[in-house]
Parts: C-alpha cells; structure tokens; sequence
C-alpha cells in the first residue's frame, strides 16, 4: 500500500486539477453559468477536504483486510467522485 502521505497528495492534485478546469471554463466561455460554475467550485472544495480526511483515518488499524478494504472504497468512491464532476465540468461549456 502507497503511503497515506502520497495518497493525500494525490488527491488534492487531482481536485486542483478539477478546479483549473472549472475556472478555466468560466473564464473563457462566453456561454458559461456563472452560479453553476461557483457551485461546482465550493463542491469541489468541499469534496477534496473530504477525501483528505478520509485518507487520514481508518477504522481497524490492526486488521489489514479490513485496512485493505477501506482504502479500496475510498478509490472506488473517489473515481466516481472524480468522473461525476468531470461531467458536471462538462455541462458548463455547453
């Protein structure tokens, strides 16, 4: 298992990333709404502290399935994060 280090800054570079994109959309497209894009913005704030805090802590320390298991939601869980506001994203340049 990576570190619980790299794992924190992985998401945050994956959220930072999300959140250029909604900027960036918002800044250069004429057609963008402007409160979906602020939403989507606080969601996406919202969202990477979440995560960060999920990777800091687990239930069963001394038991490396269950350990196993959460870290493995919490990709699962993460994605589908990820690739719903991706779509979101999407929707504003239309």
């Amino acid at each position: 298992m990576a570190s619980r280090r790299d794992l924190k800054k992985d998401i945050v570079y994956l959220y930072s990333e999300l959140l250029t994109e909604c900027f960036t959309i918002s800044c250069l497209v004429p057609k963008c709404d402007q409160e979906k894009a602020d939403a989507l913005v606080s969601k996406i704030v919202i969202n990477s502290y979440e995560f960060v805090k999920r990777a800091g802590r687990y239930d069963a320390k001394n038991n490396p399935k269950l350990v196993k298991a959460y870290y493995k939601k919490l990709g699962e869980d993460l994605l589908q994060d990820v690739l719903s506001i991706g779509k979101e994203i999407e929707s504003l340049s239309k």
